[in-house]
């Protein structure tokens, strides 16, 4: 946990209802051009603008309008989201998003949004992705190698989501790059501490959020033993072993076999998983600015 207050923490994909505007105030914009039509039967149901990797869909039946995309993305004119986003880029990327759709902060009630670092790893990305095992009680939803997505993981739950995809695979980087982040996909637990619209996100103190990324990533069950030694800890490796131990031992039986592989993994590894916390912090550190 942090001591001190943040209030900066770089996000990047957002979805959220736009609220005091109007559709014309997209039909009318001269940078959304060819919207796309959805018709059920002959009757229109939405129409989709889109503008630099953002979506906006206007609802017929009740005029609703939905925002989504990636603000990360958007500061880099929709190409990528693999440079920090720092405090004052994400300043530049509402500055455009006012400029030239007319969308404030305050206009976006959030109901997803994803947070989280670019980070270099302190081994090879692909290593680390292939021995993420479980998170919590739940086992790798998504595991993708190809050339439009790169190496990815996920682990889904009912109201968030973690990610961890290779980056510098995704756009073919020369370096490593190593993307970790957490995808709020249910908002009311924010929203209940008064964090509803965008504006609401961007005054808050950010601690717990840069704490969200911390504590979620140090309950995630990570081999990183050496292997040349440790025959008798294979078992560790394997998702099968995490769902016995947890459907038929205790709780207390797993945390044992928990903390346990965290020791050997200081001891008779490589620290991976305690050398990105202490990136993530200082990333989280820098990116004050």
């Amino acid at each position: 946990m942090y001591t001190e207050s943040f209030d900066y923490v770089p996000v990047d994909f957002i979805k959220a209802e736009v609220r005091g505007m109007t559709p014309e105030d997209f039909s009318e914009n001269p940078l959304l051009q060819n919207p796309k039509s959805i018709f059920k039967g002959e009757l229109l149901s939405k129409t989709i603008y889109t503008y630099m990797n953002l979506s906006i869909k206007v609802f017929e039946n009740n005029k609703r309008i939905e925002f989504s995309g990636s603000l990360h993305a958007f500061y880099n004119d929709g190409h990528h989201n693999c440079n920090d986003l720092s405090k004052s880029r994400l300043k530049e990327a509402l500055k455009r998003l006012y400029e030239r759709l007319g969308i404030r902060p305050e206009n976006l009630y959030l109901l997803h949004l994803e947070w989280g670092y670019n980070i270099t790893p302190p081994k090879d990305s692909n290593y680390i992705i292939d021995r993420l095992i479980q998170h919590k009680s739940v086992n790798k939803t998504v595991g993708i190698d190809c050339k439009i997505e790169g190496k990815y993981t996920q682990f889904k739950h009912s109201t968030r989501i973690l990610k961890i995809y290779n980056k510098g695979k995704q756009f073919k980087l020369n370096d490593e790059m190593l993307r970790m982040e957490i995808k709020q996909t249910n908002w009311s637990k924010y929203r209940m501490q008064g964090i509803v619209t965008l504006q609401d996100f961007i005054d808050c103190d950010k601690t717990q959020f840069i704490d969200e990324l911390l504590h979620q990533w140090k309950r995630v069950v990570f081999y990183d033993i050496d292997n040349t030694e440790t025959e008798e800890y294979y078992k560790y490796q394997t998702s099968t072993f995490w769902d016995d131990t947890r459907q038929n031992k205790s709780n207390k039986c797993f945390k044992y076999h928990f903390d346990k592989l965290k020791r050997l993994n200081e001891t008779q590894g490589f620290n991976t998983q305690k050398l990105i916390e202490e990136i993530l912090i200082k990333k989280g550190n820098q990116l004050q600015l």
